[in-house]
């Protein structure tokens, strides 16, 4: 914000509310995924198995 928005106490732009509804949007979607991965099963297990899973002969 400007300072002479501010000293003419300027409210703020539709700019900004759209872009703070949108981030928060944003944060929801990311949230809903991340507790959807967790419910699923994606999140457990082990990391370091695919790692060495590129090593392993398959027949």
């Amino acid at each position: 914000m400007c300072p002479n928005c501010v000293l003419n106490q300027a409210g703020l732009g539709a700019g900004y509310y759209g872009a703070v509804v949108i981030c928060i949007i944003f944060a929801v979607v990311a949230l809903a995924l991340y507790i959807w991965g967790r419910k699923t099963g994606e999140f457990t297990g082990d990391e370091e198995e695919a790692k060495y899973s590129v090593f392993e002969e398959k027949h």
